[in-house]
């Protein structure tokens, strides 16, 4: 069996909280994250193992750190940085809050697939520019298809 890496001085002067195979798998990232430098998940949160039990490790260090999450609650990255595992970058939400803050999901987009800003339709969140694009065509008889970025018809023309 191979000896354990040496914790750097910034690792070592981590929370000692934090058992000492938790702190040689992070390092120091931009912005003060962070960053988690072992398992990942294919969506990019990475994987930490205490007593024999694997958890998300921001959620780990969270709980050691900080205290256990309310039940009901998702820790939110304000970093937008899902390797980090700083708890100072951490808040718990709700859920329906956390899909608002991401910009990665439709309920937190800014914008349409076509870069134009969304506004608000009727209590929805719409691209005007593109509903305005799509009514238009409607009218002359064309086929909305034909008009996406990603048609077919159009790379063919």
């Amino acid at each position: 069996m191979t000896a354990p890496k040496p914790m750097t001085k910034w690792q070592a002067s981590l929370p000692e909280i934090l058992p000492l195979h938790i702190r040689r798998n992070v390092t120091r990232g931009p912005g003060g994250c962070w960053l988690w430098n072992r398992s990942t998940s294919p969506d990019g949160y990475g994987w930490a193992s205490l007593n024999n039990v694997t958890h998300q490790a921001h959620r780990l260090i969270y709980t050691i750190t900080t205290g256990a999450v309310a039940p009901g609650l998702v820790l939110d990255h304000l970093c937008r940085v899902r390797r980090c595992v700083n708890p100072a970058h951490l808040e718990p939400v709700t859920p329906a809050e956390n899909l608002r803050r991401s910009e990665l999901t439709a309920a937190g987009a800014k914008k349409c697939v076509k870069g134009h800003e969304l506004s608000s339709y009727h209590g929805q969140r719409r691209c005007l520019v593109c509903k305005r694009e799509y009514e238009r065509s409607r009218r002359r008889g064309l086929d909305w298809e034909s008009r996406q970025p990603w048609s077919k018809a159009k790379a063919e023309a």
